[in-house]
């Protein structure tokens, strides 16, 4: 059997009727839904952040329900951002772990730092 090509006369005019498949996408996979944000929760939104400050690194943590209704209610009282009180509180609890002999009376980072200075003398 040949094969037959098709003449300018029999080709479409528009684009429309070739259908070539690069905007073609294929369908998106739906996960299980759960409710993951305050505003699916049916919780009220947090106050937006404020400008930029010191430099900061990701920390992807949950906490529970009780937690964020405090992290809201601190924020609430003392007009503090969601990262505030964290900071504060985790630096809190390091103080009262140092107190009480369970982390190291210099954090890690300025005893390396003391280390080269002492060599370095």
């Amino acid at each position: 059997m040949t094969q037959r090509t098709r003449t300018a006369n029999e080709l479409p005019d528009d684009d429309e009727d070739i259908n070539v498949g690069d905007d073609v996408k294929p369908p998106k996979k739906r996960g299980a839904v759960t409710p993951n944000s305050r505003k699916q929760l049916g919780r009220p939104e947090r106050r937006r952040g404020r400008k930029p400050g010191p430099t900061r690194v990701m920390m992807n943590v949950r906490v529970l329900l009780e937690t964020d209704d405090l992290v809201t209610e601190i924020g609430e009282e003392t007009g503090m951002g969601p990262q505030d009180v964290t900071d504060v509180a985790i630096a809190h609890y390091a103080a009262h772990l140092r107190r009480t002999g369970r982390l190291p009376k210099v954090p890690k980072a300025d005893q390396e730092e003391q280390g080269d200075q002492a060599e370095a003398s």
